[in-house]
């Protein structure tokens, strides 16, 4: 009974580590994207951003001074980086907001 035991204890801290694995690989090169419109909040790795975008800049408020453009990264929180993908001139009616749609990308590093 015990060798049971000891195989299922294995077989479980086995597919953790697997799944772990899987989650810092995405989180830390893949990203997850996050679509926010200028004039509108979002929360990103627990930290609030404002979203303050023209039709090529983009200020994320409580984040950094910067003013940032396409490509641009700022670390927001010890173990995340937003970067700033795109900035599209579209308004997207169902949101908050009447600026340009900015298309984030968040990770660990």
């Amino acid at each position: 009974m015990r060798s049971k035991g000891r195989l299922g204890a294995v077989i479980i801290s086995g597919l953790t580590a697997v799944i772990a694995i899987v989650v810092v690989i995405v989180l830390g090169f893949v990203g997850v994207n996050v679509s926010a419109t200028s004039g509108t909040q979002t929360q990103v790795c627990g930290v609030t951003l404002g979203i303050n975008a023209s039709d090529d800049t983009v200020r994320l408020l409580g984040a950094s001074d910067r003013t940032l453009v396409p490509g641009d990264r700022v670390r927001v929180a010890p173990l995340c980086v937003v970067e700033v993908v795109s900035i599209d001139g579209d308004v997207d009616s169902d949101l908050d907001g009447d600026g340009p749609v900015v298309q984030l990308r968040w990770r660990l590093w």
